[in-house]
């Protein structure tokens, strides 16, 4: 377990990190609330992997005898 704080940042709150190697400067971060409503998961927003096209080779049809 982490114990975090929450700093003041021009008119809002920041979350104060431990500076380790979990955490990077620019890294961007999902605050997920709970169903209580008094609780939060933080989780490494993750790049997706299907915005962009990265392989063009077309699909093969594993069984070609299967319609």
């Amino acid at each position: 377990m982490m114990e975090v704080k929450t700093v003041s940042r021009g008119n809002s709150l920041a979350l104060s990190l431990p500076k380790d190697d979990r955490f990077k400067k620019g890294q961007r971060w999902l605050l997920i609330p709970a169903t209580d409503g008094e609780s939060f998961t933080l989780v490494p927003k993750m790049e997706n992997p299907y915005a962009s096209k990265k392989d063009s080779r077309s699909m093969t049809e594993e069984w070609p005898d299967v319609n």
